[in-house]
């Protein structure tokens, strides 16, 4: 059993490194923007549980958490039946999706993940030059969808392309559009591909919104030709909320994702501020000891 438990962490590990590897070679490089949320703020968390419910559930489902476990959150059993359960009447019962797994497999191709430990499994590695923050590249997912005709859905997304999934929030955020950039030498403004990549950097690093940066490279008549190419959200429609308030919004629904996949985070963060202040107090207790012990040594 420990063999079989050690392969698979070897392959686990080894599928991750190959990964990074590869979108480290050619991969977009994302910007990640908006704020984020305390995992201790319950307003948040609260905020966050009602567009959960609201948006989320309707396709996924979240099979390890149940709605009493939100009185976490400082709110009562009756705050979670009358605002939040929608597909059950159960306090007792999990988050289950209030559509059927077979359609959901037949609309969208497959069926949608469960997203019990989705903040967790979101791997930040598959981006490059990314955060650490599994979180954080969720939030970014969030906030990265623009319109695509070309797509079924008829969305894409920047952080994760020709994704599934549709925009379940565009009534808040409303319809993005893609704006690409493209730097090339020109032998005259940009003499060579040095001047034209530090110039999409310089565009890449200057984008206030969600944005990429790609480098591609062909080979064309003997020569190689490099193409920088900057890609940025633009809103094209407004939402219900305004640009920052949709950032906000992504923030306390990742925030809340987070607490579902880890419900025992902030008591264990609680408990080790706690136990960082005692082990300080024991450290000043030895030392003024050791003086004590030792000031007669002498």
């Amino acid at each position: 059993m420990k063999i079989k438990s050690l392969l698979a962490s070897l392959a686990l590990v080894t599928t991750s490194l190959i990964t990074s590897a590869a979108f480290a070679s050619g991969g977009p490089e994302v910007k990640f923007v908006g704020p984020t949320a305390s995992r201790t703020d319950n307003e948040s968390l609260q905020r966050g549980a009602r567009l959960f419910v609201n948006y989320c559930v309707n396709c996924h489902s979240a099979q390890y958490m149940r709605y009493n476990r939100l009185t976490d959150l400082q709110l009562t059993e009756d705050q979670i039946k009358q605002n939040l359960m929608f597909t059950t009447d159960k306090i007792g019962d999990t988050m289950k999706a209030a559509i059927n797994p077979k359609d959901a497999k037949e609309w969208f191709g497959a069926a949608p993940p469960d997203l019990s430990v989705m903040s967790r499994a979101y791997s930040a590695a598959a981006i490059s030059g990314s955060t650490d923050d599994p979180a954080e590249t969720l939030a970014a997912y969030l906030r990265g969808f623009y319109q695509d005709d070309s797509r079924e859905t008829g969305w894409n997304n920047l952080v994760s392309p020709n994704i599934g999934m549709p925009h379940a929030l565009h009534e808040l955020s409303g319809t993005n559009k893609l704006v690409e950039t493209v730097f090339m030498a020109d032998g005259k403004e940009l003499k060579d591909d040095h001047a034209a990549e530090a110039k999409a950097k310089a565009a890449f690093i200057a984008a206030q919104t969600m944005s990429s940066f790609e480098h591609h490279s062909e080979k064309k008549d003997g020569k190689t030709i490099n193409r920088y190419i900057v890609k940025t959200l633009v809103n094209a429609t407004p939402g219900s909320m305004t640009p920052s308030q949709y950032d906000s919004a992504v923030a306390d629904l990742v925030n809340f994702m987070s607490y579902v996949a880890e419900p025992n985070k902030s008591k264990r963060i609680q408990i080790g501020i706690v136990m960082m202040f005692l082990l300080a107090f024991l450290l000043a207790t030895a030392v003024w000891l050791k003086k004590e012990y030792w000031q007669d040594v002498h």
